[in-house]
């Protein structure tokens, strides 16, 4: 069994993910702007608790 302090990000951490803060940080229209236009087809592949494909959608 693998130790909570090795994993990349614990379940129980995973809503941290997700904050005002982050989007403040990592605004995900102006990081995907360039590459996803409307009517594209994109995949999310981990997702996680989907920061990015919200905007996408």
């Amino acid at each position: 069994m693998t130790k909570i302090n090795e994993r990349v990000c614990p379940v129980a951490l995973s809503g941290s993910l997700d904050n005002s803060i982050r989007r403040w940080l990592q605004n995900p229209k102006k990081i995907l702007s360039p590459y996803i236009k409307e009517g594209m087809t994109v995949l999310d592949v981990g997702c996680g608790p989907g920061f990015f494909s919200i905007e996408m959608a």
